[in-house]
């Protein structure tokens, strides 16, 4: 690796260069991305970025940041709008500072859009849309709870600069690829930055911050897997509760048969004569119940207004995937980890491999199929 030393002496060095690399070498392909502090940033800076990474400009803020700004939701807008060349989840329209720009194209003004994105005091009627900048609003949490480099991007800004908003830029070659990660640790040698990959972030994080603490416990009887142990964990990032019910000992060393599923209360208690949401709950607990030991995770969803949601329109709520999104899994991982559990045998509706909980100390032995007939197509992907 071209930056030697501890992930602590790698931010230290991105403190003092102002530029760092990211990468994500999990994605497929390999993905990397050169990322700065938006609140002071310059034009110097944003033309080294733009000059090695060859890709759009975007801003990772935080859900708050974002909701202050007034930035929209991509999904959300008609299609006269640009968009990013590739998708990205919490993407939002592209903005430019009201103010002292021309074109909004060149390293100052998209330097002066980044400088007001990354404000401590935030104003919306600093920007215009759309623009040049790409905001994405991050996970609270940020890659403990979401595997995603706008989310490491944050991280670092926020662990470095205790800063609120990164500007990043993806790294592409000259046939206008994502750089691998020997073409990455080339780029930083030859300029001297330092390089931090997605899991060592994760890892640094997990030593010296937690998500989750256990609160409760007790027996609990069901009809379906009989007695098993119940666990409340309560979220430190957000108002919320998870439940984890276990069955048998839970070696580290030993697969358990673990089941991730974010609550969807409407479709698990009130709608629908049996809606797929309740029909997972019920067959993960009867394939937990005949095994020797097992986990199944009940995670209360973050975002505001999802039962809302869900009531006012039942015809896509019923055919929602509700199983966690495999790149969304830090919350589940530190439950996992709490409860002592290492290595899963993961209850799944998905045909194609699950990869990323490796960053987290979980290592997904097999996936195992959550048998139902009346699964649909969505949630199968999951």
């Amino acid at each position: 690796m071209s930056d030697t030393g501890t992930v602590q002496d790698r931010i230290e060095h991105f403190k003092n260069r102002g530029i760092a690399a990211l990468v994500d070498l999990t994605a497929t392909p390999q993905r990397g991305i050169l990322l700065a502090r938006a609140e002071n940033i310059d034009p110097s800076t944003v033309n080294s970025m733009v000059t090695l990474g060859k890709g759009n400009i975007f801003a990772a803020v935080s859900a708050q940041r974002a909701r202050e700004l007034l930035l929209e939701d991509m999904a959300a807008l008609s299609t006269r709008h640009p968009s990013p060349p590739h998708s990205l989840a919490q993407a939002s329209i592209s903005v430019e500072a009201r103010e002292g720009v021309t074109t909004g194209i060149s390293a100052s003004d998209r330097a002066m859009t980044l400088r007001v994105l990354g404000d401590p005091r935030p104003h919306p009627g600093r920007l215009v849309k759309p623009g040049h900048v790409f905001p994405i609003r991050t996970k609270e949490g940020g890659a403990l709870v979401k595997f995603a480099l706008p989310e490491g991007a944050h991280d670092l800004v926020r662990l470095t600069y205790d800063s609120d908003g990164a500007a990043f830029i993806d790294l592409l070659n000259d046939a206008g690829e994502f750089c691998a990660f020997p073409e990455v640790e080339e780029i930083c040698k030859r300029h001297k930055l330092p390089l931090v990959t997605l899991d060592e972030l994760v890892r640094y994080r997990l030593e010296n911050e937690l998500l989750v603490k256990r609160v409760a416990e007790a027996k609990l009887p069901t009809a379906v897997a009989g007695e098993l142990r119940s666990y409340l964990y309560q979220s430190l990032i957000f108002e919320g509760e998870h439940l984890a019910l276990v069955k048998g000992n839970l070696p580290s060393q030993e697969p358990v048969l673990t089941r991730v599923q974010s609550e969807f209360t409407f479709g698990d208690v009130f709608g629908g004569s049996n809606p797929p949401s309740r029909s997972q709950l019920q067959e993960a607990l009867h394939q937990i119940g005949s095994a020797e030991r097992g986990v199944l995770l009940y995670l209360r969803r973050s975002e505001p207004g999802s039962l809302t949601a869900q009531i006012e329109d039942w015809n896509t709520a019923y055919k929602r995937p509700t199983a966690t999104a495999m790149k969304e899994y830090g919350i589940g991982a530190q439950i996992l980890r709490d409860l002592g559990v290492r290595k899963i045998a993961l209850l799944t509706g998905s045909t194609r491999k699950l990869e990323g909980l490796s960053p987290f100390g979980i290592e997904i032995v097999k996936q195992i199929p959550l048998q139902k007939d009346n699964q649909t197509q969505e949630d199968s992907r999951t």
